[in-house]
C-alpha cells in the first residue's frame, strides 16, 4: 500500500510539472519556427473600440482636430503639384518575396530567414569567415542530445572455411561452415551530441558513438573425420590426401565501432535544410579466432589441435559533408520529421595480425608443436563512409524533445580478419613467415535510435 502511496505522489508531481507552462525560461527549438503565435500577437496595426460612457460620468472630452492640439509640430509646406501619399505597411507576403531569388539566379539565396516569434521575418547573417561564423554564439542556445541505439552489424564477406570429409573416398563435399555464418548478436550503443546553434541552425555540432562489441560463436559438431580445410585452406594450410581430417572446431568474431566527429552547420535557403561540413575519426576493430581437434584415421591415441587467430585494426580520419533537413513539420511547436545523410573520403591506418598454433598429443602427452605469427601495418588504404538517419520528434516541453528514429552506417575499405585467410604464409616448412594487408572489406551497421534533445 505504502510503495502506491509513493506511485501516486510521484505521479501528482509529474503531471503538475508538465502541465506548469513555461515559468522557466528556456531555448526554443529552432527546427520549429519558434514559439507558436496567433494572428493577434502581430505588430501591425490594432483596432481598439471607441470607449464608451459610463453612466453618471462627464462626458469625454473632444478628439483633437489638428497637429498642434495632439502636441506634434504643424506640417511643412508642400509645393504645388506634388502629392504626399501615406506609406503602407508590408504585409508577411511582400517581406517573404525579398528573400525569394528570381530569374536567372533561381537557386541563389543571399540568406536563410528566420519567423520570430510575433510573426518577424527576419534575414540571417550573411558572415562567413571563421572568427564571423563564432557570432552565432551571441544568440544561441545550446542543445544536449543523448540517443541509445539498439544496433546490429552485417556478417562478413563470403569465405568457405570448412567441408565436409568421406573416410572411405578420401574425398572432400560441400562447404559446411561460412564466414558469411557469423551473424553477430545486436548491442546497445550510446551516442551523445552537444550542439551550439542559432535561431537559424548556424553553429558547431560535437558527436561521440561507442559500439562494443558485437560478438558471434559458432562450431561445427563432433564428426570423427567428418570435415577439412576448404580450398584456398587457411594461411597456406591446404587439406590433401595425407593430411589429418577434422572432427570438430569452435569459431568466434567479435567487434567494436568508435567515432567521433565535428561539424559547422550552414543553413540554406529558407532554413529547413543545413548543410554541414567537419572532420571525423572512426576506429573500426575486429577479433577471430578459431579451434579446432582432429586424430590420426590409423592411431586414434594419436590427436591434436589448430589454433588460428587474426586480429584487424582500422583507425579512419577524414572530411565529410551532408545534409539534415527536416522533412516535415505540423508547425506551432508540434511534431517533426528529421533527415540526415553525411558521406566522407577516409585516410585508413590500418594493421592486422595473424597468428598460427599446431600441437599433437599421443595419449595426452606433447608430442610435437610449432608456432608462426606476423603482423603488417602498411600500406595504408583510402576508405568511405555513409551515413543516413530518419528521426521522429515529439516535443515534451518548450525546450525537451523526445526523439525516435533509424540509423544506418557504412564503412568501406577496411581490413577484417576473414579476408587475410589467403594473404599468409604461416606453415611448419616456411620460415620466416610472410604476409599481406588486405583493405578491401566493408561492414554495414543499422539500428533504431531512441533518445532525448534538450535545449537551453
Amino acid at each position: 500500500m505504502a510503495r502506491l502511496v509513493r506511485i501516486g505522489i510521484l505521479a501528482v508531481v509529474t503531471a503538475a510539472w508538465a502541465l506548469s507552462g513555461d515559468f522557466l525560461q528556456a531555448a526554443p527549438a529552432w527546427e520549429s519556427g519558434g514559439r507558436p503565435y496567433e494572428v493577434s500577437d502581430l505588430q501591425s496595426v490594432v483596432v481598439a473600440p471607441r470607449p464608451t460612457v459610463a453612466d453618471g460620468q462627464p462626458p469625454l472630452p473632444p478628439e483633437p482636430d489638428s497637429a498642434e492640439e495632439i502636441g506634434l509640430p504643424a506640417p511643412a509646406n508642400v509645393p504645388d503639384g506634388v502629392v504626399i501619399e501615406d506609406a503602407e505597411v508590408p504585409s508577411m507576403t511582400d517581406r517573404l518575396q525579398e528573400f525569394i531569388p528570381s530569374a536567372p539566379d533561381m537557386l541563389t539565396f543571399d540568406s536563410a530567414v528566420a519567423v520570430e516569434a510575433d510573426g518577424t521575418i527576419v534575414p540571417c547573417s550573411t558572415k562567413r569567415g571563421f572568427w564571423d561564423c563564432l557570432h552565432c554564439c551571441e544568440d544561441a542556445c545550446w542543445t544536449v542530445r543523448f540517443d541509445a541505439i539498439a544496433l546490429w552489424r552485417s556478417a562478413p564477406a563470403n569465405r568457405p572455411l570448412y567441408t565436409t570429409f568421406d573416410v572411405g573416398t578420401q574425398t572432400v563435399g560441400p562447404t559446411v561452415f561460412n564466414a558469411n555464418q557469423f551473424q553477430s548478436d545486436p548491442l546497445a550503443a550510446p551516442r551523445l551530441t552537444i550542439a551550439r546553434l542559432d535561431d537559424c541552425g548556424r553553429g558547431f555540432d560535437a558527436s561521440y558513438l561507442y559500439a562494443g562489441n558485437f560478438y558471434s560463436n559458432r562450431s561445427l559438431p563432433l564428426v570423427t573425420n567428418g570435415y577439412a580445410f576448404a580450398a584456398p585452406g587457411i594461411y597456406n594450410n591446404n587439406w590433401g590426401p595425407d593430411n589429418t581430417p577434422i572432427s570438430a572446431a569452435q569459431e568466434q568474431l567479435t567487434s567494436s565501432l568508435q567515432t567521433a566527429e565535428i561539424n559547422f552547420r550552414e543553413p540554406l535557403g529558407w532554413g529547413a535544410t543545413r548543410f554541414l561540413v567537419g572532420f571525423r575519426w572512426l576506429q573500426w576493430r575486429e577479433n577471430w579466432a578459431m579451434v579446432d581437434q582432429f586424430e590420426d584415421p590409423a592411431d586414434p591415441t594419436i590427436t591434436g589441435t589448430d589454433n588460428w587467430r587474426n586480429n584487424c585494426m582500422n583507425n579512419l580520419y577524414g572530411g565529410q559533408i551532408g545534409l539534415d533537413s527536416v522533412l516535415w513539420n505540423k508547425g506551432q511547436g508540434g511534431m517533426r520529421l528529421e533527415g540526415l545523410v553525411k558521406a566522407g573520403a577516409y585516410y585508413n591506418a590500418a594493421n592486422q595480425s595473424s597468428a598460427y598454433d599446431y600441437q599433437s598429443f599421443q595419449s595426452g602427452a606433447p608430442i610435437f608443436g610449432f608456432s608462426r605469427a606476423i603482423t603488417v601495418n602498411g600500406p595504408a588504404g583510402a576508405a568511405f563512409t555513409g551515413e543516413v538517419g530518419l528521426t521522429g520528434v515529439v516535443p515534451l516541453r518548450r525546450n525537451l524533445d523526445l526523439r525516435v528514429g533509424y540509423f544506418g552506417l557504412w564503412l568501406q575499405g577496411l581490413a577484417q580478419p576473414t579476408r587475410q585467410l589467403s594473404g599468409q604464409n604461416l606453415t611448419q616448412f616456411l620460415l620466416p613467415s610472410s604476409g599481406t594487408l588486405t583493405t578491401n572489406g566493408g561492414v554495414i551497421l543499422q539500428g533504431v535510435s531512441l533518445g532525448l534533445e534538450g535545449r537551453w
